[in-house]
């Protein structure tokens, strides 16, 4: 199961075991899938978030963390004028 590290806007920082990651206007969830449904494991505010990281393991056994990217939080509504 792939591990991603959440650097938080505090300086804080998150490490769980993941699925998937997702993000819409103002949330990022990451989740896990148990019997066909889709659960969150750890859900954020994206103005909370400042980086999330992929656990990539090497065959050595070492591993190194992939940066990915984070949509930025919706501070309002655009229109397509």
């Amino acid at each position: 199961m792939p591990t991603y590290r959440v650097q938080l806007t505090d300086g804080t920082q998150r490490t769980v075991d993941a699925l998937r990651v997702r993000a819409d206007s103002r949330s990022l969830l990451l989740e896990n899938r148990t019997a066909g449904v889709w659960s969150p494991v750890l859900c954020l505010g994206l103005d909370q978030v400042s980086r999330v990281q992929r656990r990539l393991n090497e065959s050595d056994g070492s591993w190194t963390w992939l940066t990915e990217s984070v949509p930025s939080a919706v501070t309002g509504i655009k229109s397509w004028a």
